[in-house]
């Protein structure tokens, strides 16, 4: 398997993963719980390790911030070699290599099912929450502006987008939430989902709706 969708250009030192059991074995638990989560079949994705800051900056075309390490592009996860992971990055326990693998897969299926990576919030948030990654609460004033979250990520869509699926899922449960991703699809506009949103919840998404939802 190659590295085969046009970007060959900008990096000389991109490695396609060779099969071994314990990366292997994770993907495949991750495929399970995934799986029975979002009700759909993904396949189990490429994964390339990228060998050092400088390289992933070429690869994706500018210069990332210190906190990204993976992203997903064309139904393969491409993440910092986990040899240089703490070295080339903010993030200073390995075993959040794992977690961001979770993560990036996870994206994968949010993608089969909505044909679409927005809202933002809700793709990052969902993330996060399917793999452990619980994150700290930002500040009140970006927890109710998830409009300006819908297509806009950056480092407080992840806190943001964690606070609110943590919140619908305790509140409201799984099978709401599920539906309401299930209404995404690749056309989807900001007004629709938050149509589609207020009718499954009741709520809409508006700044004092959500100022009231937040303690």
């Amino acid at each position: 398997m190659g590295y085969d969708w046009g970007m060959k250009k900008h990096f000389s030192q991109l490695h396609l993963v060779k099969p071994n059991r314990k990366l292997e074995n994770y993907l495949n638990s991750c495929r399970k719980a995934l799986g029975r989560w979002f009700g759909v079949s993904v396949e189990m994705p490429r994964v390339f390790f990228v060998q050092s800051r400088k390289e992933y900056d070429k690869l994706f075309g500018y210069e990332t911030e210190s906190w990204q390490v993976a992203r997903t592009e064309n139904g393969a996860i491409f993440i910092l070699d986990p040899k240089i992971y703490t070295k080339e990055s903010s993030h200073k326990d390995i075993k959040r290599f794992w977690l961001v693998l979770k993560h990036e897969y996870a994206h994968l299926y949010y993608r089969a099912v909505t044909d679409n990576n927005v809202p933002r919030w809700l793709n990052e948030g969902l993330a996060c929450y399917l793999a452990g990654q619980e994150k700290k609460t930002p500040d009140k004033k970006l927890l109710v502006d998830l409009n300006h979250f819908f297509d806009r990520g950056g480092q407080w869509v992840y806190g943001v987008g964690y606070f609110w699926v943590n919140y619908l899922m305790k509140k409201f449960g799984k099978a709401k939430l599920l539906k309401l991703i299930k209404t995404i699809t690749s056309k989807t506009t900001k007004t629709a989902f938050n149509k589609s949103f207020k009718k499954i919840y009741g709520f809409g998404l508006d700044k004092k709706t959500l100022s009231e939802r937040v303690k």
